[in-house]
């Protein structure tokens, strides 16, 4: 049964992983680069854990919040995932929170359903009426797809944005 050590870090990996969105002026997403510390600790509270004995999959359920810093994730639940057949990326295979999954990173806000982080390849799939904001930008749509290692994305599904100028806050 894989350890809790590599349970909390894979919870960290989905908290660092989604970090820093910011959004590029289409469906198209940049990220920014993030200053987290990889060492900091994280910190998860949840109104239950239970451990599969058999696979050491962990499901955090109930008013989930994990922090890191300035990073927030909150989501009803919280799934890690284990591949028995390997050890690499600690032997998780997907991280998944879903029910009003929040990820807030300093002023960058992104919101879903359901987010799912695959170790194996960096991705973080965000789905369900998937809205991102980063300062005056906002963009929604079905599906956001976020390699982490190129740091690029893509929104998809009845995507829409806002951008509103600094004019247009001064004029309210």
């Amino acid at each position: 049964m894989p350890n809790y050590t590599k349970l909390v870090l894979a919870l960290g990996l989905i908290v660092f992983a989604t970090a820093t969105m910011s959004v590029a002026q289409s469906a198209g997403i940049a990220l920014s680069e993030t200053e987290s510390n990889p060492d900091a600790p994280i910190e998860i509270t949840a109104n239950q854990l239970t451990v599969d004995r058999e696979t050491g999959n962990a499901i955090f359920a109930g008013d989930v919040y994990a922090v890191r810093g300035v990073l927030t994730l909150n989501a009803d639940e919280l799934q890690v995932i284990y591949d028995e057949e390997t050890d690499e990326d600690d032997g998780i295979r997907e991280i998944i929170a879903t029910g009003n999954v929040i990820i807030v990173n300093g002023p960058d806000v992104a919101e879903a359903e359901r987010a799912v982080y695959v170790p194996s390849d960096d991705t973080v799939t965000m789905t369900g009426n998937v809205l991102l904001t980063q300062e005056r930008t906002v963009i929604s749509g079905n599906l956001l797809l976020v390699n982490l290692v190129t740091g690029e994305g893509q929104m998809t599904g009845q995507v829409r944005t806002t951008f509103s100028s600094r004019n247009s806050e001064a004029s309210e």
